[in-house]
């Protein structure tokens, strides 16, 4: 009995040592498998990172670009602009020194005619009057002669 219970138990041990094995090579599986996977998830993984990265890089390009362009339009439009209202000034001076310019000439002439139309009228109530002083010197002098 002592060898039916030693091959018992040797079975037992064969049984249990086969299912330990079976066991510990299941897991091994298992764990090889789920790191396959892993491996696998994890290179999915970093080219999904790596996709997003390179689409966020692109985008943040092309807003960066747009952006620029932006500005370079807002900088010429406003090199324009100020191009523009330098030359509406400019003109706008030159309007303005020219019609100083003609109100100047204008306000001498009117200045000169006033003048000569004053002179002019001293000259005639001159004339005038020195003609009657004649007048009356002659006439004084008629009757002076006259009267003895």
């Amino acid at each position: 009995m002592s060898n039916e219970n030693n091959s018992e138990k040797e079975k037992e041990k064969e049984t249990f040592l086969s299912m330990l094995k079976d066991g510990f090579s299941k897991f091994q599986k298992n764990l090889e498998e789920q790191s396959r996977k892993n491996v696998e998830n994890w290179e999915e993984a970093k080219g999904k990172v790596g996709n997003f990265f390179k689409k966020m890089t692109n985008n943040w390009n092309k807003q960066v670009q747009e952006w620029g362009d932006d500005i370079e339009k807002i900088q010429e439009q406003n090199k324009a602009d100020w191009e523009a209202k330098k030359q509406q000034i400019r003109a706008d001076m030159e309007k303005w020194q020219e019609n100083a310019r003609q109100d100047w000439k204008d306000g001498v002439k009117a200045w000169n005619r006033g003048v000569y139309k004053g002179i002019f009228m001293f000259l005639i109530i001159l004339i005038i009057l020195l003609g009657g002083l004649f007048v009356i010197v002659y006439l004084f002098t008629m009757v002076m002669s006259v009267v003895p």
